[in-house]
C-alpha cells in the first residue's frame, strides 16, 4: 500500500472492520467456517450498526459480499493488528453490546440460517411465511432450526424497536 490519502482512508476502513469482527471473535480466512462466521458477523454487525456497509448477495451459504471477502484477505495480506477498545461514543458501544448479546454462541450454521432469513425479509421484500418456506427450501431448514431463527429475528426486531424509541 502506498502512503497516499485514498491509501490511508482504505486502510482504517479496512482496520475498524477488522477490529469489529475480531472484537465479536471472527474476522479470520484461514477456514472455510471461519469465513462464513466473518462474513454472517459483518451483515449482523451492519444491522447493528456497528460496521461498515458492505454489498451482499444472496449465495449457497447465505448473504455474501465479495466485497468484505477481498478486503479480509487484504486485512490477512496486510497482517493487521485490530484495535479492541470499545467505541466511542457510549451508544456506539452500547449498540456493539447489543449485537454482541443478539450473537451469543451461535454456530456458523445459525449464523448462515439467521442472515438468510433477514435477506429474505428485508431485501428480497418477502413475506413472512414465504421467507420460511424458501429458507426450508434453500438451505433444508428443520423445524427446530426454523423456530431458532425465527425467534432471533423477533429479538432483532425488538432491539431495533428500541433504538427507534431512543432506549
Amino acid at each position: 500500500m502506498t502512503n497516499t490519502k485514498t491509501d490511508n482512508k482504505k486502510y482504517d476502513v479496512l482496520l475498524y472492520v477488522y477490529s469489529v469482527l475480531k472484537r465479536l471473535g471472527c474476522g479470520d480466512v484461514n477456514t472455510f467456517e471461519q469465513r462464513l462466521k466473518s462474513q454472517k458477523t459483518q451483515y449482523f454487525a451492519q444491522l447493528f450498526g456497528v460496521s461498515l456497509r458492505y454489498p451482499y448477495n444472496l449465495y449457497l451459504n447465505g448473504p455474501y459480499s465479495p466485497t468484505l471477502a477481498q478486503d479480509l484477505y487484504q486485512i490477512k495480506e496486510f497482517k493487521m493488528k485490530p484495535m479492541l477498545e470499545e467505541f466511542i461514543p457510549e451508544e456506539l458501544e452500547q449498540r456493539f453490546k447489543d449485537l454482541k448479546i443478539f450473537m451469543g454462541d451461535m454456530t456458523a450454521r445459525q449464523l448462515e440460517l439467521s442472515a438468510t432469513y433477514h435477506w429474505l425479509l428485508r431485501v428480497a421484500d418477502l413475506d413472512r411465511s414465504a421467507a420460511e418456506k424458501k429458507l426450508v427450501k434453500l438451505k433444508d431448514s428443520s423445524e427446530s432450526e426454523l423456530t431458532y431463527v425465527i425467534n432471533k429475528f423477533k429479538e432483532y426486531e425488538q432491539i431495533k424497536k428500541n433504538y427507534k424509541q431512543g432506549s
